[in-house]
């Protein structure tokens, strides 16, 4: 069996000492190094956890520009094809209001052209009579030779017509 005699005694009390030494110089600076290990780590994940929420909080304030953004942009492009819409159709407006004086200024050309025409066959018609009239008095007239100067007086008439 096991002796009881001082030496394990001395042993025993070897030992808690060496236990008390060590908890003291050895023990309490890993616990303490490893707390501060814990509580760095800790740290770093809080921190990593707050950089993460703020990196997503900037991600949506970005997407939130970039869609404010793009909403702009479509309005300017809608803006720009409504000004372009209203410039086409200005310039219709003014092309068509062109075309309208044009066409007026031709009728009022053509109504002159018309009148001018009418003066001279008036002109043309009293020369003719003239002639008529001097035929005939200038003649003894019979109803034959009325009715042949009648029909070359009007076939001089068409004549000098289809000739302008």
């Amino acid at each position: 069996m096991v002796e009881l005699n001082g030496t394990l005694l001395i042993q025993i009390i070897n030992f808690v000492i060496l236990c008390a030494i060590l908890g003291h110089f050895c023990y309490k600076p890993v616990l303490k190094v490893l707390d501060e290990r814990k509580n760095r780590i800790k740290n770093d994940l809080d921190s990593a956890a707050a950089s993460k929420a703020d990196a997503e909080k900037l991600k949506e304030s970005y997407e939130e520009q970039l869609r404010d953004a793009q909403a702009k942009a479509q309005e300017i492009v809608d803006k720009a094809v409504k000004e372009a819409k209203v410039q086409a159709d200005a310039q219709i407006k003014e092309a068509h209001a062109a075309i309208e004086k044009e066409k007026e200024n031709a009728t009022k050309q053509i109504e002159r052209e018309r009148k001018d025409a009418l003066e001279e066959l008036k002109s043309q018609v009293a020369g003719l009579s003239c002639e008529i009239a001097a035929k005939i008095i200038s003649k003894n007239m019979t109803p034959e030779t009325n009715d042949r100067l009648i029909a070359e007086s009007i076939a001089k008439l068409d004549a000098r017509k289809a000739g302008k």
